[in-house]
């Protein structure tokens, strides 16, 4: 087998053979079999067990976790053309297909797309995402915040998820399409959403096109869904074209954007496979982190009480800006260790369209490489007491400057890095400190709050929570 040499190889002698992996010696479902019941604490056992390289299946397709920083460097920055999104499913016989799920809802946005295409698109669309442009939306990340929060009582128990699920796509949908939440804009951008993405993981088996198209009530769902979401979205792309695309909200940047060399912008398909995108990438993922820091605050009460000293000090009450970030460093840290600690993307995929040595050993084109965020943010070696939730970690003498750049990689890394990953960073700060100045929230006794690991982490069963008002 010919292998192609890697940065995240040192010198020495000549690597052991892929089959000399360790790992699983069965098959995928094998694998699956191991990993059904608690795939999240399946992985780093895995991890602790074998190390940083670990064969997760040798058939029907070659899988691997890959949970080494500098073998992830690798794969996302180094040699990241020796690589494709997505998974190699296998069916019958030995030929692979390539599947990337989300491509069932976003089409080839950027966050699924690769090669060429995806180079393109990043380069038209990375002006859209400059810092000074994001800070404009800064006021009204806060001001949907605080109008989302003066809905509660005190005393209410609550759903944490499905409140910050509902306040992050107010906060995207204004944004992208400068629409209100009450619009029906809205309404159909959560049912599409609801019914295809959890169900985007199916796209993994084989077979699952042919029953896509099937009669079955749950397809026949989906594929309504998609359908009222496309006549939405090409009714607004017609519109702002009609107008001349004028505005300040992200729609109209994108069918205003032109590539500098040739000078040509996006078709219709195009404009809306990248606003699919970022309404996907820019609420769900902020939802998620914001709902785990705060299950995190009411599991800690020291850590609340921090950030809300920091709040009180800053802002005396009133709302956050764009220009309070600099001075609340650790609201910043909390929303940080929330990420560590339950990374709104627990895992990506990719997979070797050349032989390639990853970590050590040389693995064969068509092999799936799996790179976990929820495995190597809870590696000791780089994160002392990892299960323990401590934004301290994150500020000055603490901060530790020889800790390897992907030992924590919530929004990936090199060219596939998320695009609008200051974008959700200034959401879930705003968001976080808009909140916390006025509220607390408190567990729910004896209740146990569990992972889900679908497209990202979401809580299973949603998270009730008690909210209090401050005095």
């Amino acid at each position: 087998m010919t292998v192609t040499p890697s940065a995240a190889v040192t010198p020495g002698p000549v690597p052991v053979r892929v089959r000399t992996v360790p790992g699983s010696a069965g098959g995928l479902r094998a694998a699956r079999k191991l990993l059904r019941a608690d795939p999240l604490a399946g992985l780093v056992r895995l991890r602790q067990t074998h190390g940083p390289v670990v064969r997760l299946s040798s058939r029907p397709l070659s899988a691997f976790l890959v949970a080494d920083p500098d073998a992830i460097a690798d794969v996302l920055v180094g040699s990241h053309r020796s690589y494709r999104r997505g998974f190699v499913r296998r069916g019958p016989g030995s030929r692979g297909t390539a599947v990337q799920p989300l491509t069932m809802v976003l089409g080839q946005g950027l966050l699924t797309s690769s090669g060429e295409l995806h180079r393109r698109q990043r380069r038209l669309m990375q002006p859209l995402f400059h810092h000074q442009r994001i800070f404009e939306y800064g006021e009204t990340f806060a001001a949907i915040a605080d109008a989302r929060a003066a809905r509660w009582r005190d005393g209410q128990r609550l759903d944490v998820h499905d409140e910050m699920i509902e306040m992050t796509l107010a906060m995207v949908t204004k944004t992208l399409f400068d629409a209100d939440t009450d619009s029906d804009i809205v309404a159909v951008i959560r049912a599409a959403i609801s019914e295809n993405t959890v169900a985007a993981r199916k796209a993994l088996h084989a077979g699952f096109e042919l029953l896509e198209r099937l009669p079955l009530p749950s397809a026949r769902r989906r594929r309504s869904s998609r359908q009222a979401l496309d006549q939405v979205v090409y009714g607004l792309i017609e519109r702002r074209r009609r107008e001349g695309a004028q505005g300040q909200d992200l729609l109209s940047l994108l069918l205003s954007a032109r590539d500098a060399d040739t000078g040509d912008g996006m078709d219709d398909t195009q404009v809306r496979d990248e606003a699919l995108t970022i309404m996907l990438a820019g609420h769900e993922t902020t939802a998620n982190a914001l709902t785990w820091t705060f299950h995190l605050l009411g599991r800690h009460p020291e850590v609340a009480a921090a950030l809300r000293a920091e709040l009180d000090s800053v802002l005396a009450g009133r709302c956050p800006t764009v220009a309070d970030l600099p001075r609340l460093p650790f609201t910043d840290a909390v929303l940080n260790e929330s990420m560590r600690l339950y990374p709104p993307v627990w895992a990506m995929s990719r997979y070797l369209v050349e032989d390639r040595v990853v970590g050590g050993y040389p693995l064969p084109a068509g092999s799936t490489l799996l790179l976990s965020q929820w495995v190597v943010h809870r590696d000791e070696k780089w994160w002392p007491e990892p299960e323990r939730f401590d934004p301290e970690r994150w500020i000055g003498d603490r901060a530790d400057p020889d800790r390897p750049r992907y030992a924590y990689f919530p929004f990936g890394g090199g060219p596939h890095q998320c695009i609008g990953n200051s974008f959700a960073r200034t959401e879930g700060v705003l968001a976080l400190a808009t909140i916390a100045r006025h509220w607390t929230f408190e567990p729910v006794p004896g209740l146990e709050i569990t992972p889900e690991p679908l497209v990202t982490l979401r809580p299973r069963d949603g998270l009730p929570m008690t909210v209090r008002r401050r005095g």
